[in-house]
């Protein structure tokens, strides 16, 4: 086995994850200076009678080259994906205020006690009879919620479990169960923005109190805006200068 293949190998031992990912960058840790080292002791530990000849130690040569260039490709696909990632994080922030509409599914609550945003359903033809159910992680039914009979509903979940308590803060399922009617149900959260939350799970958004990954967004509305008129701006004016002649002695 080559000096090279050696580091690869004692390498790949160390850590098997490496052994099938192209991508990190702790994938290949050879060193100039511990190739040195395997090198010197493969040449004074080779047989004398048959010692190792220039080719093969150029081969090795380039290998570590070879493998050198790899890590610093690899090292700056990171920092590439890193710098994606900042980026992407500083456009959810724009997201912040706005309304939005997000396929309901998976989500996290991000809080016991808080408050989810409403859920909108419509179907393609009336429903009846049917429900939307909320799961944990482990797929127990939290609660079961009656929805309107109609094309279109509006429900909304109170963040507690069927006898009233209020969840803990965790991962969490929301299905839609038609009842007595067959037709394709939708069913969207809608609410405003009111953080962008970056933890190891990747960046998520906060509508109330329910996280959801940015992928399930459906729609973006305009930014709430305060309307502020030039008689609104004229009354200010007028108070504030009330305010300072009374002050006055």
């Amino acid at each position: 086995m080559s000096t090279v293949q050696s580091l690869q190998a004692a390498s790949q031992a160390n850590n098997p994850a490496n052994a099938t990912s192209s991508t990190s960058s702790n994938q290949l840790q050879a060193t100039t200076q511990s190739f040195l080292q395997l090198f010197m002791a493969q040449l004074q530990n080779q047989d004398p009678l048959d010692p190792q000849s220039g080719s093969d130690m150029v081969g090795e040569l380039a290998q570590l080259s070879s493998v050198e260039q790899q890590t610093q490709t690899n090292t700056s696909l990171q920092q590439l994906v890193n710098g994606q990632s900042s980026t992407s994080n500083a456009g959810m922030a724009n997201l912040v205020g706005r309304t939005v509409d997000a396929t309901a599914g998976s989500f996290s609550i991000a809080s016991s006690g808080g408050t989810p945003p409403p859920l909108q359903l419509s179907a393609t033809s009336a429903m009846s009879g049917a429900s939307v159910v909320i799961t944990d992680a482990n797929g127990n039914t939290v609660d079961t919620i009656p929805v309107p009979n109609g094309t279109s509903a509006t429900v909304q979940w109170n963040g507690c479990n069927s006898s009233g308590v209020p969840v803990p803060a965790g991962s969490y399922n929301v299905t839609v169960q038609g009842g007595k009617s067959s037709a394709a149900i939708t069913a969207q959260w809608q609410g405003a923005v009111t953080a962008v939350q970056m933890n190891s799970s990747g960046t998520q958004l906060q509508m109330g109190d329910v996280l959801v990954d940015p992928s399930l967004i459906s729609s973006i509305g305009a930014a709430a805006t305060s309307a502020i008129t030039p008689s609104a701006i004229s009354a200010a004016l007028a108070t504030a200068a009330s305010n300072q002649q009374g002050a006055t002695p």
